[in-house]
């Protein structure tokens, strides 16, 4: 078992607590807490630690190449921990392990609110998502010049596209997911298969 597994259990949920403020995990979000002596090696680890992360949210930046939100920890006895996100809600949510494969609802693999996350198949999260075939929209995002993105969303058969541009490809790729996930959603219960 790896570190981050061995973290992500319910027996950690203690030292969890006391790393974690929960007020705002119904909206994806946690904040550092100022954590006690005892989970640093040094007093200084310690005080530069709470003096620099105590009250600020926690991983507020999705990475690039994967667009999940890392965590970095420093567990007591497991060392350096780097856990996605979306498990570590799950874990402080629900107070249970957590899935093998999370799947983000509308596509958005950094909107981390628990209503947005289901335990899922590794096919499930494939049927989840604007590349699969069975997508009824789809669409493309291209770079065009001066670090912008657009985006063209096509709806489906007969609907005219959308085109939309942006700062960053992130957020071109989720405006592309989230639109898909609305447009297949709402055919879907047009269609009375929602």
């Amino acid at each position: 078992m790896n570190k981050t597994d061995q973290l992500l259990r319910p027996e950690n949920l203690d030292f969890l607590r006391a790393t974690f403020d929960t007020t705002e995990i119904d909206l994806g979000r946690l904040y550092w807490k100022e954590r006690p002596r005892h989970h640093f090696k040094s007093s200084r680890n310690h005080t530069t630690f709470n003096n620099k992360y105590g009250g600020k949210i926690v991983g507020k930046t999705p990475c690039l190449k994967m667009p999940h939100i890392i965590v970095g920890i420093r567990h007591p006895d497991l060392g350096p921990v780097r856990v996605m996100l979306h498990r570590l809600i799950w874990l402080l949510k629900y107070e249970e392990e957590p899935p093998k494969l999370i799947d983000h609802i509308n596509r958005i693999p950094f909107d981390n609110r628990p209503s947005n996350l289901r335990a899922a198949t590794y096919t499930d999260n494939l049927t989840n998502c604007i590349a699969n075939s069975g997508c009824l929209s789809s669409g493309e995002v291209k770079e065009i010049g001066d670090g912008r993105y657009r985006t063209v969303f096509v709806p489906g058969p007969g609907i005219p596209e959308m085109a939309f541009e942006f700062d960053s490809k992130l957020m071109a790729n989720t405006a592309l997911n989230y639109l898909s996930f609305l447009f297949d959603a709402r055919y879907a219960e047009v269609e009375g298969r929602g």
